[in-house]
């Protein structure tokens, strides 16, 4: 048994997730003042027009096929990230949350399907691993009813699982910095596209017309220091630097493994309630539980069992 693992690329991707995991916290604060499509449109335009900003050699030199990588990884995440809001519509945070973290058990499947690559065990004993963990710490406990939003919020995970997988593929071809900038956005654009749509429907039909939540689009959005704070936040390190991070560690890296660091998330994003609002978001045991499962499925699958298992694993990097 010998470690399997690039200490910076995972330090990348580590870093990446805490980084995630502390937005929970940001994000729902902003969110008791703006509606979601607002949020994202406004996080995501100013996050693209600074990476254009700090790059812009990097903008033009761009050929074909980093706008076309570009552009599938924009499609997906932006897709995923409108889905998820409208999923939210419709069912409770704790239950999206949940369904979002089925993210990782989906991806060797998702792998195998669009590039026919063979995890090893360690690998697929560590998705098992960290996705009962993730059960452990997400599941809710306000019932199992399913409605539209959990369908919804249920497709995003296949976006989302297909977006890591295909990351491993275009960050070993393309420029880290370019291929950030054009996903960024492209998310951007097809975010904006869809606020734009919802307030032409509210022009065109009247804001009695639209569901409470769209309708709460139409609002006059709050400013104030804190608030901007929020944002500059969300966009700039929350946005940029974990792409950048995320597409220079995943080049070195198999999605699976990604995806096991990954679901990290939940137990960084619980930590960082618990700071922000008090232990009383710790669910105590059942919480403990789930942390010590992920990090355990983390760390297996940082291990090599065998040297057969080689070249199931280099086919995917």
């Amino acid at each position: 048994m010998r470690l399997n693992t690039d200490l910076r690329a995972d330090g990348a991707i580590l870093l990446t997730t805490l980084i995630w995991g502390s937005t929970f916290v940001v994000a729902r604060e902003v969110l008791d003042y703006w509606p979601p499509l607002s949020y994202l449109a406004v996080r995501m335009t100013l996050a693209t027009m600074v990476f254009v900003a700090l790059f812009p050699k990097r903008v033009v030199e761009a050929g074909r096929g980093v706008w076309r990588a570009g552009a599938t990884l924009g499609l997906l995440i932006g897709v995923g990230f409108v889905g998820q809001t409208v999923g939210l519509l419709y069912t409770t945070p704790s239950k999206s949350a949940f369904i979002t973290g089925l993210t990782t058990p989906l991806v060797p499947f998702v792998a195998y399907a669009l590039l026919r690559t063979k995890p090893g065990r360690e690998n697929l004993l560590g998705v098992v691993l960290a996705s009962v963990g993730g059960v452990l710490i997400l599941a809710p406990a306000e019932g199992v009813g399913v409605n539209t939003g959990d369908f919804i919020t249920l497709g995003t995970t296949a976006l989302f699982a297909a977006h890591i997988t295909l990351m491993s593929v275009y960050a070993r071809r393309h420029d880290v910095r370019q291929l950030s900038i054009v996903q960024i956005a492209v998310a951007a654009g097809l975010i904006v596209a869809a606020w734009v749509a919802v307030w032409a429907w509210g022009a065109l039909s009247g804001a009695g017309q639209l569901p409470p939540a769209l309708a709460r689009e139409l609002a006059p959005l709050l400013w104030d220091a804190r608030l901007a704070g929020q944002l500059a936040y969300l966009s700039l390190v929350a946005t940029i630097a974990t792409f950048l991070l995320w597409t220079w560690g995943q080049a070195r890296m198999p999605a699976t493994h990604a995806a096991i660091i990954f679901s990290l998330e939940p137990v960084f994003a619980t930590l960082f309630a618990v700071l922000w609002r008090g232990p009383g978001q710790w669910m105590g045991g059942r919480a403990n539980a789930g942390a010590l499962l992920i990090l355990a499925g983390v760390i297996v699958s940082e291990l090599r069992w065998s040297e057969g298992e080689e070249k199931a694993v280099s086919s995917e990097q």
